[in-house]
């Protein structure tokens, strides 16, 4: 994986990247608007911070280009939302996910097509795991509300959220395979910590994965409010999972 681009702008790259997905999957028929603004203004924080890192960091040319603009049509559609027009806010996200998509996979470069196929795709499945359970959380304050909304919607993202989790563990344990067989050039002579790789995979796939179940069990019974709680929890480890997993895998050279 490319080294020289900071890990705060990646992590902002990504979790913005995310969020965009998931909103666009979001009925905006069903789904109060300014769910869809507050979710644009994060979107628009997250690409800033991402843009003044990597500012800071050196990075210019494409690269920046690439986050000033996507943090531009995040502010569009932030103003599109708010005024309640989806007819823009829609190809304005969906422009910004396309964005985001072309940077996680020019970052993650590798001179092995291979492991450039495997980091790149393992970045975007990160992406989705942590917008889908941020997604999720955020949509279960909005039940305190507007408790006559849907449940259906968080139903899907509490889906979304497993099947990333699922895409997650697998391209994950790829790369691991690949580290293990000597596919891979690591960077240092003890590349993957067994402490670190197991608290990787514990809090970070097995805990996400009982809290994604407890959700939908509780979903199941329009109990929006329990189910926020246990998102918080579930969010909080798939971050953590996910921040362990990139500190191993840029030692690496290949998605954790």
């Amino acid at each position: 994986m490319t080294h020289s681009f900071p890990m705060l702008a990646d992590f902002s790259i990504r979790m913005a990247c995310g969020l965009t997905a998931l909103l666009l999957i979001t009925p905006w028929r069903e789904v109060p608007l300014a769910f869809f603004r507050t979710h644009c203004q994060v979107i628009l924080g997250l690409l800033v911070l991402a843009g003044l890192d990597a500012s800071r960091s050196g990075i210019g040319g494409s690269l920046l280009i690439a986050i000033i603009a996507a943090a531009i049509l995040a502010y569009v559609a932030t103003v599109s939302w708010g005024l309640g027009l989806p007819r823009i806010g829609i190809p304005a996200v969906a422009t910004i996910l396309l964005t985001c998509v072309g940077i996680l996979v020019s970052i993650s470069r590798s001179a092995d097509l291979k492991i450039w196929v495997l980091n790149a795709t393992g970045s975007v499945a990160s992406s989705f795991l942590m917008g889908a359970t941020l997604t999720a959380m955020l949509l279960g304050h909005h039940y305190l509300t507007a408790p006559a909304m849907s449940i259906e919607p968080l139903k899907r993202f509490v889906r979304s959220m497993a099947w990333g989790l699922a895409a997650r563990g697998l391209l994950a344990a790829l790369g691991l395979g690949f580290l293990v067989a000597g596919a891979v050039v690591a960077s240092g002579p003890t590349p993957v910590s067994p402490l670190f790789l197991s608290v990787r995979w514990g809090m970070g796939m097995f805990g996400p994965a009982l809290a994604a179940l407890l959700t939908w069990k509780t979903v199941q019974i329009r109990s929006t409010q329990s189910a926020t709680g246990i998102l918080y929890i579930g969010l909080a480890l798939v971050l953590f999972g996910e921040l362990t997993a990139m500190i191993l895998s840029r030692e690496a050279g290949v998605i954790l």
